[in-house]
């Protein structure tokens, strides 16, 4: 089941933030998945809904992964995902994962918050229409979550083949405050981070923010090169 909010008012993003959304700017949406093995899982579905959808209206737009759960342009964030588990007794009944797509809000807008972020209108310069996006944005999960269940491997290498910061330098901070810079090395099997620091020591990081400093990357190298690996597969 996807269930999707005109406005939202009461949204809780990660670690406890504020997430308020007014009528006709963002695509907000919550999936209830049940069958799901780990967690995570359900954000990979529901995130690669949400990135076809963006890829689909910026065709002409580097859009990406970036770990944990976030759906970039670049250095500015587009999108994000946020999953919570369902205990029964115990054991989990199900994943409960809500997406939030910028769509309508203006360069202006997306200027006043606090870490660099966009919208499909920001980068297009033109509105969309909310309502058809709600029920593309269903259809894709419903893709995904059916191919997830025939076959979780397959989904799960789409998903870190578009986590395409692997092997760049990036900045994470844990929930306990430690920041720690290195080079992202791989993701594990429970959709962990692996990092590599600088003196070759390697750490793994179940949660924590990722900060994209646009000094340490070459994004016109990583799109390029991104590029390249597409067309390679593609004519294979």
């Amino acid at each position: 089941m996807v269930v999707a909010a005109i406005e939202q008012t009461a949204g809780r993003g990660r670690l406890g933030r504020k997430w308020v959304t007014a009528g006709d700017t963002a695509l907000t949406a919550s999936a209830v998945l049940k069958n799901i093995r780990e967690p995570f899982h359900a954000g990979v579905i529901v995130g690669m809904a949400g990135l076809e959808l963006v890829k689909m209206y910026l065709s002409a737009r580097f859009a990406f992964f970036k770990w944990p759960n976030d759906i970039y342009i670049r250095e500015k964030k587009i999108a994000g995902i946020l999953s919570e588990g369902v205990l029964d007794r115990g054991r989990l009944a199900g994943v409960v994962s809500g997406i939030g797509i910028n769509v309508n809000q203006s360069a202006a807008e997306m200027a006043l918050l606090d870490n660099p972020a966009t919208s499909l209108f920001a980068e297009c310069g033109k509105k969309f229409f909310l309502e058809k996006m709600r029920f593309e944005l269903a259809e894709k999960i419903k893709k995904y979550y059916i191919m997830y269940q025939s076959n979780s491997g397959t989904l799960l290498d789409l998903w870190r083949n578009e986590n395409c910061l692997i092997g760049e330098e990036l900045i994470l901070s844990t929930p306990g405050g430690e920041v720690k810079q290195g080079c992202f090395a791989a993701i594990g099997e429970r959709g962990e981070m692996v990092l590599r620091a600088p003196d070759g020591e390697m750490f793994r990081f179940d949660c924590g923010d990722v900060k994209i400093d646009a000094s340490l990357i070459n994004f016109n190298l990583l799109e390029k090169n991104i590029n390249k690996k597409q067309r390679q597969k593609e004519y294979l």
